[in-house]
């Protein structure tokens, strides 16, 4: 299964790796040991927490370690903390948006189009006013 099924938000592939227990203790596991390294996980946009929204979504910089077993067709989950990014579901909802429906986007590194994004995000939020 090729991992470019996996880019598009609408994809078939997509939902169903979300829907994955692989990707459920992924998850978990990911915020256990960023907490665990001394830090709250927080959108890079608006700075809520974890703790304060309750739930936060991981947006993923990019799908290496996500692979599906033929055999078993089974999900594994062996994404590198480094390659998930937390955010609030608006904001991640937004990048999702911009990623899926934006031509210029098209061809670009998934990590190098997802920093724009945000370092744009970032901007307008801050603009915004009190």
């Amino acid at each position: 299964m090729a991992r470019l099924s996996l880019t598009r938000t609408g994809s078939a592939h997509y939902r169903d790796y979300l829907r994955s227990a692989a990707w459920g203790f992924r998850r978990v596991r990911w915020f256990r040991d960023t907490r665990a390294a001394g830090a709250e996980p927080a959108c890079p946009v608006c700075g809520v927490t974890l703790t304060q929204a309750g739930t936060l979504d991981l947006h993923h910089l990019h799908y290496d370690g996500v692979h599906r077993d033929p055999a078993t067709g089974a999900w594994k989950a062996r994404e590198k903390d480094e390659d998930l990014m937390p955010l609030c579901r608006a904001h991640h909802e937004q990048l999702h948006a911009s990623l899926d429906a934006r031509k210029e986007y098209l061809g670009w590194d998934r990590r190098r189009a997802t920093v724009l994004i945000v370092a744009r995000m970032i901007r307008r939020h801050r603009k915004r006013p009190a």
